[in-house]
């Protein structure tokens, strides 16, 4: 099975003719492309270098938390996410395993990464699971998960 993305459509690779490619996309529609547009196009082929994909999902937490204790909290929940699909394949690549990182200063948080590789056609449910799990983690050991705040000042006469 080959996974491609074209145009930001995904799907998997039902037909090649000579004139069209067809693609089956995750929302269970069919899509067309001519052979002349698809390959005019950038398109990526998720699946020449094997069925995994990399991911990277950001969280933000308060500026001051310990990301050393998130690591290990995400870390250790994370193993809820090494699963099988419905072939029995890993859903990560079991060679990459999942790591946590810091990724970065955000103008309201200190950005933690988990990077993975994961099967393409399995990557939103995947998604959909991870946030839930980084979510309930993080909110289960009152670790904040901030959102931007502005003050405004009003200036009379």
């Amino acid at each position: 099975r080959s996974y491609i993305e074209c145009d930001g459509i995904r799907g998997k690779v039902t037909a090649i003719s000579y004139q069209t490619t067809q693609i089956q996309t995750l929302e269970d529609t069919v899509i067309a492309f001519t052979n002349t547009t698809l390959f005019n196009k950038n398109f990526k082929n998720l699946t020449k270098n094997g069925n995994y994909e990399f991911l990277k999902i950001i969280v933000g937490v308060k500026y001051g938390t310990d990301v050393e204790v998130v690591r290990t909290l995400l870390m250790d929940a994370t193993t809820k996410l090494l699963t099988k699909d419905n072939y029995n394949r890993p859903l990560v690549d079991p060679k990459r395993g999942i790591s946590v990182t810091f990724d970065s200063f955000g103008d309201s948080s200190v950005n933690i990464a988990l990077k993975q590789y994961v099967l393409v056609e399995e990557r939103y449910a995947y998604i959909a699971r991870a946030q839930e799990l980084i979510y309930n983690t993080l909110n289960e050991n009152n670790i904040e998960i901030p959102f931007p705040q502005r003050d405004v000042w009003i200036k009379q006469g």
